[in-house]
């Protein structure tokens, strides 16, 4: 017996492995936490003219500021606040100032604490006081949220902003900047915040701002160093150029400069525009409100109370007392503002602060203008017109006898007398209305035809309209004739029962209806 074998067959198999490497991922940054105590309004300070004293209010005039370090540096947090609020007289520097700091650190965003380890460093210049918290090295990589307690001699409180602070293990270039600010366009007087718009947002770059060059009247910026900083923009005289010639505001082009630990910069512009006004328009004898954008949001300064003062002037920037206005509100309404030889007018708006005592700060705006344009006229009403003959007293229909007389007929308007209302297109009572400022009104008249036969009158007549202080003769062939010339006000006319048709003698009419389409047509004239 034979037996049957079995011849294995070896194979080899490939195993194909798949190494699947992560790519490493930035951790998101944990949330802000929100702040332990309500942040407070900025604070103010205004140097009394003609004297070394300031009128101040407690605040910050510059927010500590975030930051972004490499581990191993030096961590230090500065902050700008008033010495005190109210009065403060030459040679009291002290009498009330900042006695002490709490810093409160908000561990993994959520529970606040204090952070007994910063040095604070107060140093005074009236009416300013500088705050410095001095952290030491930056020894731990990661992101901390802190709050500034500020505490006056009186015993007053003020807090901060939550500030960010995110110290990185190395250096983190900039590739580009995308600034940002929180008011694009304020008043003179008025603040504006930036930040950068780093990217990445954690970069290390060191942040340098500046004024324009030779901005040195635009006003300041605070601090000049930072991952955020305050633009300060002055308060020019009324007469200043910076005020009357610029209707949509003066652009302040800020310059801002990363510079990265190797060397390398990456720069950028921020744009505020300054004046807070903008150009704007109304129809005559129309009305007219305004509330300039600047105004909403808008930061006031802390413990003060605004009022508000525009002040329209005429093309020569000379004040002008306008009827219907309303001049002392933050919105300006004007009641059927009249025009002028220069169609335009200026606004200007002050917004004065004034606090419990009476001391005041401004802000100003720009001088805007005010377009003031004519209405488009508009054609509100013209009249359908029927002709019979008027003999004996009562109105016939004409024969074609009447047509064929040597002399020619004359057909005399019929308006209705039972159309109840005359304020309207194709009225039959012969009404004629055109609102608005300087308009001509033409009208023709096409050739009559028989609305039966299609049969068009072999002549030329003539309408002959007739209104109160005017007439027209329109031939009834097409042509464009002005009725009304240059008008420069509303117009209402009714047109006369002498207004006549005329036509030429004509032979061999076809009885029946003949209708002409009237064409009116108005213009703006100059």
């Amino acid at each position: 017996m034979r037996r049957k074998g079995w011849r294995w067959l070896a194979v080899c198999l490939s195993l194909l492995v798949f190494i699947l490497i992560a790519a490493p991922v930035r951790a998101a940054d944990p949330p802000a936490p929100a702040p332990e105590n309500p942040v407070n309004a900025d604070g103010w300070t205004f140097q009394i003219p003609l004297f070394n004293d300031w009128i101040t209010n407690y605040g910050f005039l510059a927010q500590p500021n975030d930051a972004n370090l490499v581990q191993g540096v030096p961590l230090r947090i500065s902050m700008l606040t008033t010495m005190s609020s109210g009065l403060s007289l030459l040679g009291h520097t002290g009498a009330k100032s900042v006695s002490r700091v709490i810093v409160r650190q908000a561990l993994n965003s959520m529970m606040w604490v204090t952070n007994p380890g910063p040095k604070i460093t107060l140093s005074q210049n009236e009416p300013k006081e500088t705050i410095t918290a001095d952290f030491g090295v930056a020894q731990t990589a990661g992101i901390n949220f802190y709050q500034f307690t500020i505490i006056y001699t009186d015993g007053t409180q003020i807090y901060s902003r939550v500030v960010k602070v995110s110290i990185s293990p190395k250096a983190i270039s900039a590739t580009a900047l995308n600034p940002q600010t929180t008011t694009p366009t304020i008043f003179w007087g008025q603040t504006a915040d930036i930040t950068p718009g780093l990217t990445p947002a954690n970069s290390t770059a060191q942040i340098a701002w500046a004024m324009p060059p030779g901005g040195g009247n635009l006003g300041t910026i605070m601090p000049p160093m930072g991952l955020a900083t305050q633009y300060n923009s002055a308060i020019p005289a009324l007469t200043d150029s910076l005020i009357a010639n610029n209707p949509a505001g003066f652009p302040v082009n800020i310059p801002i400069t990363a510079k990265n630990a190797d060397g390398t910069t990456v720069q950028n512009t921020a744009t505020i525009t300054v004046g807070g006004l903008t150009p704007q328009a109304v129809v005559a004898r129309e009305n007219f409100t305004y509330s300039p954008a600047a105004l909403n949001p808008a930061t006031f300064p802390a413990g003060m109370t605004p009022s508000y003062q525009w002040t329209v002037m005429d093309s020569n920037y000379q004040p002008v007392t306008p009827a219907g206005a309303v001049t002392n509100q933050a919105t300006f309404s004007w009641t059927k503002v009249p025009n002028n030889a220069a169609t335009y007018y200026f606004l200007q708006l002050t917004i004065t602060f004034t606090d419990g005592g009476g001391h005041t700060l401004k802000w100003q705006s720009n001088d805007t203008i005010l377009q003031v344009v004519d209405p488009p006229p508009y054609l509100r009403a013209v009249p359908n017109m029927r002709f019979q003959l008027f003999r004996d007293n009562a109105y016939t229909l004409p024969t074609a006898e009447d047509l064929n007389a040597a002399g020619g007929t004359t057909l005399a308007y019929q308006p209705d007398t039972g159309q109840p209302a005359n304020t309207f297109d194709g009225n039959t009572q012969g009404f004629i209305r055109v609102d608005g400022d300087h308009w001509t009104l033409s009208l023709a008249a096409s050739p009559f035809t028989n609305r039966t036969t299609g049969d068009v009158l072999t002549v030329t007549p003539t309408l002959h309209l007739v209104w109160a202080n005017g007439q027209a003769a329109v031939p009834v062939d097409g042509t464009n004739t002005v009725l009304v010339h240059n008008q420069t006000d509303n117009f209402a006319a009714t047109l006369s029962t002498d207004s006549t048709l005329y036509i030429p003698q004509t032979a061999q009419v076809p009885g029946g209806t003949y209708q002409s389409q009237l064409t009116w047509t108005v213009t703006i004239a100059p």
